[in-house]
């Protein structure tokens, strides 16, 4: 399907949910605002949509207290082309997301022909090809992730910290974001959550918990959560990295 289809038939929003505490930054400040190479995380986060060519609307979830410091100082200079709604979260990641889909359905019209683009806030490096892979995916499934394999020998332990046994890492993948679903199979996933009182750790657990089947994509090497202080070394050197192949015409990062 072409992307002047996909804008013509589906409505795409992409829900980025920045609500962590980042207490494994080890950082009086929050891990989606701290400053990377010049620019605050949250901020390459939602370029990294705002660039892309298939999303029409982003909502920016945040933690309530965060709310007036996130419009009126963090993004107050900042300019994007794509509509953005900043909304406040909730007391967990599901509640957080379940504000983000309240507001996806005040401003689409028809949930069955939109598809929400869940994403976290502390993975700036998302790209073209892999939001294209994520949302043609869940074009033709109704949901779908992106993974990657696991390339170490995989331990299980006991609470003592003594190996039990050696995992067989055949059909064992990471999950990444974004995870792209039709916005009525999402919203139907959540309710049953809420009922059943399950909380996941992600929203593909959500939607399996559900019986929502969800399909999977080849993740991104360069995708990486930012969740403690290496992770900052790395993204530097990814930022490096990149601006280098953009000079050498090297196009396609990641």
């Amino acid at each position: 399907m072409s992307d002047v289809e996909n804008k013509e038939r589906f409505k795409n929003i992409a829900v980025i949910v920045a609500g962590g505490k980042g207490l494994r930054m080890q950082s009086t400040v929050k891990k989606q605002f701290i400053d990377l190479e010049g620019i605050p995380v949250i901020v390459r986060t939602l370029a990294a949509f705002d660039r892309y060519c298939r999303v029409d609307e982003i909502i920016l979830v945040v933690p309530e207290q965060d709310l007036n410091f996130t419009r009126n100082d963090l993004l107050h200079r900042v300019s994007f082309s794509t509509p953005l709604h900043i909304i406040k979260g909730g007391v967990t990641r599901q509640d957080s997301v379940g504000n983000g889909l309240d507001q996806a359905l005040k401003i689409c019209t028809q949930p069955e022909t939109t598809f929400v683009l869940i994403h976290d806030g502390v993975r700036p490096f998302v790209g073209d090809n892999l939001l294209d892979r994520c949302l043609d995916g869940a074009l033709q499934e109704g949901a779908c992730i992106p993974v990657l394999g696991i390339a170490d020998t995989v331990k299980r332990a006991d609470k003592n910290g003594k190996i039990i046994c050696t995992l067989d890492r055949d059909g064992l993948f990471r999950a990444q974001t974004p995870q792209v679903f039709r916005l009525d199979l999402m919203i139907k996933a959540a309710s049953h959550a809420r009922k059943t009182g399950f909380l996941g750790t992600d929203e593909a657990s959500v939607c399996e918990h559900a019986k929502i089947p969800v399909a999977m994509v080849e993740g991104g090497l360069f995708n990486i959560k930012l969740t403690s202080p290496q992770d900052l070394i790395f993204a530097g050197l990814i930022i490096r990295a990149k601006k280098e192949a953009e000079l050498t015409g090297h196009s396609g990062f990641y």
